[in-house]
């Protein structure tokens, strides 16, 4: 990520762990239903989801084929 400064040159800001810290964190979410929107059921077991991570690996739901409706 680059930032400007002040003076008006850049620096550069990399954490290393920054994936794996997002990825945790969006892991944790899972775990709080203010941040589900959907629910999947498979062989009748009801799993609450977040469309948007969904929608980030599956071209399916991305679509809205994946939805009720056919959109979000």
């Amino acid at each position: 990520m680059a930032a400007e400064r002040p003076g008006g040159s850049e620096s550069t800001v990399w954490d290393p762990q920054h994936s794996n810290k997002l990825l945790k964190s969006l892991s944790s979410f899972r775990n709080e239903p203010l941040f589900c929107d959907a629910v999947l059921v498979v062989e009748g077991h009801e799993i609450p989801v977040q469309k948007n991570l969904l929608a980030a690996v599956s071209p399916y739901v991305r679509s809205g084929r994946g939805t009720r409706g056919g959109h979000g």
